[in-house]
């Protein structure tokens, strides 16, 4: 397998999974498309007048309980400091 031959493989497998379709083809096969997605779990390119407009991915079904989602974000946010000692209020006495 010489270089060229590599460099096109590599570059099929990155995009077998991409289809791009005109906006009309979204229009009329919409429940085919989204199946397309779906099963084969292909990326869908939408484009209207050549330029892409949207991306139509599936969905990621992994099933993830809160504590694995909050571990991974864990430390993404400084701790917030306490300010309550340096916060001081006005005392006004109101009389009627």
């Amino acid at each position: 397998m010489g270089i060229d031959n590599f460099v096109y493989f590599v570059y099929y497998v990155q995009y077998m999974h991409i289809i791009n379709i005109s906006a009309t083809t979204l229009k009329n096969n919409v429940s085919n498309i989204l199946n397309d997605v779906y099963f084969n779990k292909k990326t869908a390119i939408i484009k209207r007048y050549g330029e892409a407009i949207a991306k139509i991915v599936p969905v990621d079904n992994e099933n993830k309980d809160i504590g694995s989602i909050l571990d991974k974000y864990f430390g993404a946010l400084p701790d917030f400091p306490d300010i309550s000692k340096e916060r001081t209020f006005r005392k006004r006495n109101i009389g009627l």
